[in-house]
C-alpha cells in the first residue's frame, strides 16, 4: 500500500508542477523515472500511464468532477482537484485498478497532502463516480458541438473553436481523436549505412520482439512497436538511428541538397533535422567520384538560443557519429553577420504553438492562451526576417512548424513572400502518398489522423535577390 500511495503521490507532484508551469510533463516524468531507476518496469509504466492519462483527459476529468461536486471545479484547491482527477482517471480508464483501491488511495493522498477535512469530500465524489460511471451524461454533439469536442477529446474550448473554424468540425475531430492515441516511436536509420548493416538492424529488432513497420512514404524510416526502452534497442548506442517522427524526417527529406552545400539551422534543438541533413550530405559526398577537399565538403551549422539546447544537439550528434556539423549558442531573432549570404539552404523550424504534437505533449493544450498566438507570430516574423539574410541569392529557405494553426503556417508564408526577398518553389520529391497535403505549390500541411505522422507544416522558398 505504501508503494502504491507513493507512486500516486509522485504523479500528483508532477501534475501540480505542470499546472504551475514549472516544466514540461515529459521532462518531469523522465526526472522521476531516472531518480527511481530501481523500480520494476510495471511500476514505471504505471506512473507514466497515470500521469500522461490525466494530462490527456484533464478537460473530461474536470467535466466529470463538475457533475458530482457541489463546489465548482474552478473553486477547488489545486491539490484536491488534481487528486480527484487522478482518482477519476483510474476509475474510468484503468481496468487494472479496482475502483475501491483508486478511491481509498485518493482519500489517503488527500489526508497526506491536502487539508485533512477535505478527505471526506474526495471520498464522497469518487464513490459517487464509481457507482454511476456507466451513466455519466456527456455533452451531445448535436446540441453543442464545441462543448462536445472539448469534453470528449479534452481540448480547451477556445482551441476547438480556432481549429474547427480553420478546418471544419470533422477534420478537427480527426486531429483531436488522434491526439488521444498512444504516440508511436518513429525512427530514422542513417542513410550512410550499408544495405547489409540496415538489414542486420531490422533483423535484430524483430528478434528482440519489436514489431517493425516501414514508413510508406520515406526511406529508412520505421515505426517501432513493443520497444520497452529505446536506449536499449540494438544500434542506438552505436548511432545507427535516431528517434524522429516521420513529419520531421519529411522536412529533411524534402530539403534540396547538393554535395558541398552549406546549411544553416537556426532553431536546431534537439538536432533531428540538422542530423538528418548532415547524414544526407555525407551520403551525397560519398557518391562523388573525385576526391573532395575539406573546404569543399558540405557542412551544417546548427544554432539555438541556450547552452542546454545546444548541448542536446551536440549529445545527439556525437551519439550518431555526425562530424560535419558545428553547434553554437545563438538567438535566431538576431542577425548573424558571419553567415550573411552564405547558406545554400537555411532551415527555420521556428517556435510555434505546437498544436500538431499535443498527442506527445498534452500539457501544451493547457499552457497555450489565445493571446499567445499573436506573440508567437511576431517572434516568427523576427526570426525569418533575420534568417533570410543568411541565404545566398538563389538559395533555399525551408520553413516549418509542428502546428496546424494556419496563422503560423500558410499565412506566415504569404507574409514572407510579401515582405522578404523570398518566393515559393515547388517540391521536387514530394511523395505521391502526400500529394493531398499540398496547400499551395511550396507548402505542405500534414494532419495527424489523416497522415501517418504528427501535425506538421513544411514550406520551401527560394531567395530571389
Amino acid at each position: 500500500m505504501n508503494e502504491d500511495l507513493r507512486t500516486r503521490e509522485l504523479c500528483l507532484d508532477i501534475l501540480l508542477a505542470v499546472s504551475r508551469g514549472e516544466e514540461h510533463s515529459h521532462v518531469l516524468i523522465k526526472g522521476v523515472l531516472d531518480k527511481y531507476d530501481d523500480w520494476d518496469g510495471s511500476r514505471k509504466a504505471f506512473l507514466k500511464k497515470l500521469t500522461m492519462g490525466v494530462l490527456e483527459r484533464k478537460v473530461e476529468l474536470d467535466y466529470v468532477i463538475s457533475r458530482f461536486s457541489s463546489t465548482p471545479v474552478s473553486k477547488l484547491k489545486p491539490v484536491i482537484r488534481t487528486i480527484l482527477e487522478i482518482g477519476i482517471y483510474q476509475i474510468l480508464y484503468m481496468d487494472s485498478v479496482y475502483d475501491t483501491k483508486a478511491v481509498n488511495l485518493s482519500v489517503e493522498l488527500a489526508k497526506k497532502r491536502g487539508p485533512k477535512q477535505l478527505s471526506g469530500f474526495v471520498n464522497g465524489v469518487l464513490r459517487n463516480v464509481s457507482r454511476q460511471k456507466d451513466g455519466i451524461v456527456f455533452p451531445e454533439k448535436s446540441e453543442n458541438p464545441v462543448l462536445y469536442l472539448s469534453v470528449k477529446y479534452s481540448v480547451p474550448e477556445w482551441i476547438v473553436k480556432e481549429i474547427a473554424g480553420q478546418y471544419g468540425e470533422e477534420r478537427a475531430e480527426t486531429m483531436f481523436a488522434d491526439s488521444l492515441n498512444e504516440a508511436p516511436i518513429r525512427v530514422h536509420m542513417r542513410s550512410i549505412l550499408s544495405d547489409g548493416k540496415k538489414q542486420e538492424l531490422l533483423e535484430a529488432w524483430k528478434e528482440a520482439g519489436i514489431e517493425v513497420i516501414p514508413c510508406s512514404f520515406l526511406p529508412d524510416a520505421y515505426t517501432l512497436k513493443n520497444a520497452e526502452s529505446i536506449s536499449g534497442v540494438k544500434g542506438f548506442s552505436e548511432g545507427y538511428f535516431q528517434v524522429q517522427d516521420f513529419s520531421s524526417q519529411l522536412s529533411g527529406y524534402l530539403a534540396p541538397l547538393q554535395a558541398g552545400d552549406l546549411v544553416v539551422d537556426v532553431c536546431a534543438a534537439p538536432g533531428g533535422k540538422s542530423i538528418y541533413v548532415a547524414d544526407k550530405l555525407e551520403k551525397l559526398e560519398s557518391g562523388r567520384s573525385e576526391k573532395t577537399g575539406e573546404n569543399e565538403r558540405g557542412r551544417v551549422f546548427a544554432y539555438d538560443i541556450s547552452g542546454s539546447k545546444v548541448g542536446k544537439i551536440l549529445e545527439n550528434a556525437e551519439r550518431m557519429r555526425i562530424f560535419n556539423i558545428s553547434c553554437e549558442v545563438r538567438d535566431a531573432s538576431v542577425a548573424n553577420p558571419a553567415m550573411k549570404n552564405k547558406a545554400d539552404l537555411l532551415i527555420a523550424d521556428v517556435p510555434c504553438s505546437g498544436l500538431g504534437v499535443i498527442g506527445r505533449k498534452p500539457d501544451l493544450k493547457y499552457r497555450l492562451k489565445e493571446q499567445d498566438f499573436k506573440e508567437i507570430v511576431e517572434l516568427q516574423k523576427k526570426i525569418v526576417t533575420e534568417a533570410v539574410k543568411d541565404v545566398k541569392n538563389g538559395g533555399y529557405f525551408l520553413y516549418s512548424t509542428c502546428t496546424v494553426n494556419q496563422g503560423e503556417n500558410i499565412d506566415m508564408v504569404r507574409w514572407m513572400c510579401e515582405n522578404l526577398p523570398l518566393e515559393e518553389t515547388s517540391f521536387d520529391n514530394l511523395p505521391e502518398e502526400l500529394k493531398d497535403s499540398l496547400v499551395s505549390k511550396g507548402c505542405v500541411q500534414l494532419i495527424s489522423g489523416e497522415h501517418d505522422c504528427d501535425g506538421f507544416f513544411i514550406s520551401l522558398l527560394r531567395r530571389i535577390q
